[in-house]
């Protein structure tokens, strides 16, 4: 799932099988908040190379 919040009046949201528009108001925040706690969760950079990295090699050696 991709998530793109464009502004207050409009998220698109890429499922498997399709993309919706939300654009009722409060599906608006809901997805917009959900944006902002995953965008807080997420690893960027070196750090998120690193990590990666490191699933790679665990999952290589098992």
């Amino acid at each position: 799932m991709t998530l793109h919040p464009y502004d207050d009046e409009l998220v698109s949201v890429e499922l498997l099988s399709a993309r919706v528009s939300v654009t009722q108001p409060s599906e608006v925040e809901l997805y917009r908040k959900a944006f902002v706690e995953l965008s807080e969760l997420a690893v960027y950079g070196a750090a998120g190379r690193a990590l990666i990295t490191a699933a790679i090699e665990a999952l290589e050696g098992s």
